[in-house]
């Protein structure tokens, strides 16, 4: 019944069979097949660090480039902030006292609520100083373990550690004695 309909397929026009020559085949850089894994040094991680994330290309780790340019970006963002505004208000703040006008002259703002504005985003921009410390000493110290921790065996053969228990003879008639060494092999 279903006879009728069962047709074969044409054969592919773009499938050949044959012998490929040898300048056709591609080429296997054995260089790059056979090369020796690096070997990652972590002072050298760490002098790379001194250029914000040159530790993290170092050690191949390119994911956490923009890692720490955004943190970067975004401490400097906040340290340039409060940099004008601290200006801002100590620019404002000294032609106060001097009694001469300035951008918040129409304003009721005292001599004493600017020295505050003043003192606060100074403050601020202190403490940015210091986030911008911690977010270059954070990535050179992330670099160095990182480099450190490349180079970590965490292969799950533990025949490196070896316990043997002995039994030495102690005299001729004593019982031996059992010792049970530790032996680590590198």
């Amino acid at each position: 019944m279903l006879l009728g309909m069962i047709q074969a397929q044409t054969p592919d026009s773009v499938l050949t069979i044959g012998v490929i020559p040898a300048e056709a085949a591609p080429v296997i850089d054995l260089a790059l097949v056979n090369r020796e894994p690096k070997v990652y040094v972590p002072r050298q991680a760490l002098l790379w660090s001194l250029i914000p994330g040159g530790g993290q290309v170092y050690n191949e780790r390119w994911w956490k480039v923009p890692l720490v340019f955004s943190a970067f970006s975004g401490v400097v963002a906040v340290l340039d902030f409060n940099q004008s505004n601290y200006q801002r208000f100590k620019t404002a703040y000294d032609l106060e006292l001097a009694g001469q006008p300035h951008e918040f002259t129409g304003i009721i703002i005292g001599a004493d609520r600017l020295r505050v504005f003043r003192d606060n985003f100074n403050k601020s921009r202190q403490t940015n100083y210091f986030f911008l410390g911690a977010v270059y000493l954070l990535q050179a110290v992330e670099a160095y373990v990182d480099a450190q921790l490349r180079n970590f065996d965490i292969d799950d053969d533990l025949t490196q550690w070896q316990l043997r228990p002995q039994f030495l003879p102690s005299g001729p008639a004593q019982p031996p004695v059992v010792v049970l060494q530790l032996q680590y092999s590198f």
